[in-house]
């Protein structure tokens, strides 16, 4: 069995104290939302004719749960405050995984953030939160965009550069503030909540931690679901928002998701030399409420335990798998020692996975 030895040390959270439940959006609008391109029932990408493989049959007797209900499965999200910041939030998160950890601040010397909304267009959010801490200024900073997937990348970087020696400690930091894009008259404004996670990442001893990682890229879906101003480009000025900027490719871009799910966790548990089957706990991006049920499935994750937050949280982009693993830890679904598969998926369109013993001894 391959191992990295660097492994998760330190985790936290931070979820507004807010609660929009879905008794918040009026009758009369939720009624609007089967006539919407992006809320109505029969939308293209459940249609079976256009699906006949058998990742696409599993996709759609999961959507298809889902079918009558508007909300799409969420029956509540967190909300942040007219007065929060990301980055207030961001270092909540990254505060509590740094205790967690055990560690000093001054001991972190690589941080990445992953934020849909920075504080101020065209800056950095890892730099306040490298100020706010106080770290070294010798550790690096940077931020890495890409959305949902965000997370996974940043682990992808960290591991590599605590591998190579150019850090020993490294603080990812992932926060979601999608709501005030949310134009609260379209049906994707039930689908995003707003939170913000931290891990610390470190060697570990033993045979835990990072065993592979698997990563995919797929450009032809660039502009699917997209923050900007319809019809214009986003800088042309006026009211930002949340929409479906290209139905086509955001129904290739959803059914992409769950293919590719499968040879993907399946490229990730060959290159750590375990099976699929031996996989203990799931760890799935919550894009939609029904997608770790799907690609459990799809890839054949029979034995995995798991763990569903969609339906409290919603989505919450990049923060998704780092809340599945806090809110399990808490649970106690997590054992030293435990094989986790990690699987997301961003806009873009970039999808990885990776294979995860967990513990930190």
């Amino acid at each position: 069995m391959k191992t990295s030895g660097i492994g998760i040390t330190g985790l936290g959270v931070h979820l507004p104290k807010d609660t929009r439940t879905n008794d918040w959006w009026s009758d009369d609008v939720v009624a609007t939302w089967t006539k919407t391109a992006d809320g109505r029932q029969d939308r293209p990408a459940e249609r079976p004719d256009e699906i006949q493989t058998e990742g696409g049959r599993i996709m759609l007797e999961h959507m298809g749960r889902y079918r009558d209900d508007p909300f799409r499965g969420a029956r509540e999200r967190r909300i942040m405050s007219a007065d929060t910041k990301p980055t207030d939030m961001e270092l909540a998160a990254a505060k509590e995984a740094i205790e967690d950890a055990g560690v000093e601040p001054g001991a972190i010397d690589l941080v990445i953030t992953t934020t849909t909304t920075p504080d101020f267009l065209h800056v950095p959010n890892s730099c306040a939160v490298h100020h706010a801490l106080g770290l070294a200024p010798h550790a690096m900073t940077l931020d890495a965009g890409t959305m949902c997937n965000g997370f996974m990348h940043s682990l992808s970087i960290a591991e590599r550069m605590i591998a190579s020696g150019a850090a020993n400690h490294a603080l990812l930091v992932q926060s979601c503030a999608m709501t005030p894009f949310m134009n609260p008259r379209l049906p994707m404004s039930a689908w995003f909540g707003d939170a913000a996670s931290a891990m610390v990442l470190g060697r570990v001893p033993g045979e835990r931690g990072v065993l592979s990682m698997a990563h995919h890229t797929d450009g032809s879906t660039f502009g699917s679901i997209v923050t900007g101003i319809p019809g214009k480009d986003w800088y042309a000025g006026g009211q930002l928002t949340g929409y479906l900027h290209d139905e086509g490719r955001v129904r290739r871009m959803i059914s992409d998701l769950l293919h590719d799910s499968r040879p993907l966790l399946g490229r990730s548990a060959e290159d750590a030399n375990v099976k699929l089957t031996d996989v203990d706990f799931y760890a799935c991006h919550q894009g939609f409420a029904w997608l770790r049920a799907a690609t459990q499935e799809h890839a054949g994750l029979d034995n995995a335990r798991w763990l569903d937050t969609f339906p409290w949280a919603a989505s919450v982009v990049g923060v998704n798998v780092p809340l599945v693993l806090y809110s399990a830890r808490a649970e106690g679904m997590l054992s030293d020692g435990d094989l986790v598969a990690f699987f997301s998926g961003g806009v873009g369109a970039t999808l990885s996975a990776a294979m995860v013993r967990w513990g930190r001894g």
